[in-house]
């Protein structure tokens, strides 16, 4: 069980929300499982629990039943990892139990000092995004005719939008030379700072009925949510967007310029003023809290990884004390849907880099 170091590596993380399947026919023995972690697992995870470098999780305190499941996932090969599958499949039930007991009876580990975190991505991506302001609008609120809002826009898709443009692959004269020498960091703290701006509503445009628009919206809503607000990160919201920018851009899919699976051919020019109309005049918000510490944004997590909800019979893990970077690799391997739980990937989808250190950074500051 000496390679337990990463064995025990997703012990400890994130929202591996499945019932609680409590070992029957057992009684931890303490005694046992020390004897097994003192000769096997404490090169990795020490006596204590706590993982020997930043990359191998901390398992004191956690609880039992969690760290039993989890060995049953490497056992079982749910969960993949060589020398993990080959240890668990020689050990017996009494083995699995004995040493989830022992670290689970293990003091709380006290939090080493934690790295601060960066500078903040918002500000940052302020300065990043004066470039874009010129035809935008300050903060992204666009004021010119035909030109699109970038305000309170899902910060994926305005990520993969500005990467096509920089690569020339969207149609654009002179976008491309505009973000020259824009590394991949400033693309993603502008598009933050943009999705994290709300605009004023605006007044209804002099074409397109919008109360027709609302009925006629209704295949739209399918992809870009409710009123125009998408809840899919890579669908882009249309909410307060520039009307005249939403007609040429609906018609473009509408005429087959620009690809779109979902976009109905026979719509009416009358019917796309309507549409557009009627999105145009719909509030727009952001989509991210501006300024979101590592602890507010932690709130989301607490949803699950609280202690009142650890106890309430569902195997999930501690995150507090835990070690900072095996927190933030583990979170963007869920983030890429490199770890499979779509729960995780649906939560994480919407997290920039500098977001999941703010995180990883307020739970390694945390007693378990």
């Amino acid at each position: 069980m000496k390679n337990i170091l990463f064995g025990l590596v997703v012990f400890t993380l994130i929202c591996a929300c499945s019932r609680e399947s409590e070992p029957t026919g057992f009684i931890a023995d303490l005694a046992a499982g020390k004897a097994i972690a003192e000769a096997d697992c404490s090169d990795c995870h020490g006596m204590d629990g706590r993982g020997e470098n930043p990359d191998i999780p901390n398992l004191a305190a956690q609880s039992s039943s969690y760290l039993v499941e989890a060995m049953h996932a490497y056992r079982d090969g749910g969960r993949l990892h060589a020398a993990l599958q080959d240890m668990t499949s020689e050990m017996s039930e009494a083995d699995i139990i004995n040493i989830a007991g022992y670290y689970a009876s293990q003091p709380a580990l006290e939090p080493l000092a934690s790295q601060p975190v960066g500078s903040d991505s918002y500000s940052e991506g302020a300065s990043v995004a004066e470039i874009c302001e010129d035809c935008h609008g300050d903060k992204g609120v666009s004021m010119e005719e035909g030109v699109p809002s970038l305000a309170g826009q899902q910060p994926a898709y305005l990520i993969v939008a500005t990467q096509e443009y920089r690569k020339g692959q969207r149609g654009h004269e002179g976008e491309a030379g505009m973000m020259d020498g824009l590394e991949q960091v400033d693309i993603e703290k502008m598009a933050m700072y943009f999705a994290s701006q709300s605009a004023p509503e605006r007044e209804a445009p002099p074409f397109g009925d919008t109360v027709a628009g609302r009925a006629a919206s209704a295949y739209c809503g399918k992809c870009h949510g409710s009123r125009g607000i998408s809840d899919d990160p890579m669908v882009p919201n249309l909410a307060g967007q520039d009307p005249v920018y939403l007609v040429n851009a609906i018609k473009s899919y509408r005429d087959r310029e620009r690809h779109c699976e979902s976009q109905k051919p026979n719509k009416s020019d009358q019917t796309v003023e309507d549409i557009a109309a009627y999105y145009s005049t719909q509030r727009s918000m952001a989509s991210i809290e501006q300024q979101s510490s590592g602890k507010e944004l932690a709130a989301k997590c607490d949803r699950c990884h609280a202690p009142v909800n650890r106890e309430r019979k569902i195997n999930i893990p501690s995150l507090k004390g835990q070690s900072k970077d095996y927190l933030v690799s583990a979170m963007q391997d869920y983030r890429d849907e490199d770890r499979a739980n779509s729960m995780m990937h649906k939560m994480s989808s919407r997290y920039d880099d500098e977001m999941i250190e703010a995180i990883a950074t307020y739970y390694a500051g945390l007693s378990n």
